[in-house]
C-alpha cells in the first residue's frame, strides 16, 4: 500500500530535483527518502522519474501521479486539522476587487467569529494557480479559471462602469486615454470581452497591478477606466469622478472556486454560510 510518506517524498523531489535536498525538505535521511521513492515506483510498477545526470526529471507517469499525491496529502492535512483545532483553519484566495472591496464589508456585517485564517490577494491567474498547487482551500474570482480540475459556481455579481475625472466629459470613450488592469486579470478579461468589442480603437496607454492604483491614476486625470463600482463608490458619491457612458456598463459573474479533488470541509462550509451566493 501507498504511503503519505512516500508521497511526501515524491512531491519534494519533484520540487528539488534531488533526493538530497529531498530529504533535507521532509527532515529524513538521504537514504531514507531514496528508499521511500524506490519503494513508491516499486509498488506502482513504474519509473516516475527520468535520470539526467545527478538530477531527476519527472516523466509522464510522473506527471500523472502528481496532482493525486497532493489531493492525497491534502486530504490528510485536512483530516489532522479537524482535531487539532476543530477544522478552523481556512486559507481564502480572493482577486483584488473581492479581496479590497467586498470581502470586508461581507466579513464586518456578519459581526461573529471570522470564518478564515487568513485572505491571499491576487489576480485571478494567480489564484487559480494556488488553488491547483493546493496551497488555498477556496478561492472567489472576478474572471474565469477554466482548467478541468477547478469548479467555478456563481457566487455574487458585480457592476463595472467606465469613470473618469470630470474634464473628461463629452470625449469619444475610443479616443480618450485608457488605463488598465495587467494581463491575467479577471477585471482586464472582463472588459477586453465585454467593452472593447464594441470599441474600435482602444488603445491603453497604461498599465496597473490594482484596481486601487487605477482608481487613483483616475482621480488624478491620467485617463479613463472601467472599474467596479465597490474600488469608485465613495469618489462618485463624492463629485471627483464621473460615470461615462452609463450604457455601457458591465454587470460580471463573481465566482466561487473549489478543488474538484477536495471535498468541502466545515470550515468552507462555515465561510459560505458567513458570505453565501446570492439568490
Amino acid at each position: 500500500m501507498l504511503s503519505l510518506r512516500q508521497l511526501q517524498v515524491f512531491l519534494a523531489v519533484i520540487e528539488t530535483g534531488s533526493t538530497i535536498r529531498a530529504a533535507e525538505a521532509v527532515s529524513l535521511s538521504q537514504s531514507a527518502a531514496s528508499n521511500a521513492l524506490s519503494e513508491l515506483e516499486s509498488r506502482l510498477g513504474e519509473r516516475l522519474f527520468d535520470r539526467v545526470g545527478k538530477r531527476l526529471v519527472l516523466n509522464a507517469s510522473g506527471r500523472a501521479l502528481q496532482p493525486r499525491a497532493r489531493a492525497l496529502l491534502v486530504q490528510a492535512r485536512d483530516a489532522e486539522a479537524l482535531f487539532r483545532d476543530g477544522g478552523n483553519q481556512l486559507k481564502v484566495g480572493a482577486s483584488t476587487t473581492i479581496g479590497n472591496y467586498l470581502l470586508p464589508r461581507l466579513l464586518g456585517e456578519a459581526r461573529g467569529e471570522l470564518p478564515c485564517e487568513r485572505v491571499e490577494i491576487a489576480n485571478t491567474d494567480d489564484i487559480a494557480e494556488r488553488m491547483l498547487r493546493f496551497e488555498l482551500d477556496l478561492g472567489l474570482i472576478e474572471g474565469r479559471a477554466l482548467h478541468p480540475d477547478l469548479v467555478m459556481t456563481p457566487w455574487r455579481q458585480d457592476e463595472m462602469v467606465i469613470v473618469a475625472a470630470p474634464s473628461f466629459k463629452g470625449q469619444s470613450l475610443a479616443h480618450l486615454p485608457w488605463i488598465m488592469r495587467e494581463p491575467g486579470s479577471g477585471t482586464r478579461s472582463v472588459v477586453e470581452q465585454e467593452l472593447f468589442g464594441t470599441l474600435e480603437g482602444v488603445q491603453p496607454i497604461l498599465e496597473l497591478g490594482s484596481s486601487e492604483a487605477i482608481h487613483n491614476a483616475v482621480r488624478a486625470g491620467l485617463g479613463v477606466s472601467c472599474l467596479s463600482r465597490h474600488v469608485v463608490q465613495q469618489s462618485l458619491q463624492s463629485g471627483e469622478l464621473q460615470v461615462l457612458a452609463p450604457e455601457h456598463s458591465i454587470r460580471r459573474q463573481l465566482y466561487l472556486l473549489r478543488h474538484r479533488q477536495r471535498p468541502d470541509t466545515a470550515a468552507v462550509a462555515r465561510f459560505l454560510a458567513c458570505c453565501p451566493p446570492e439568490s
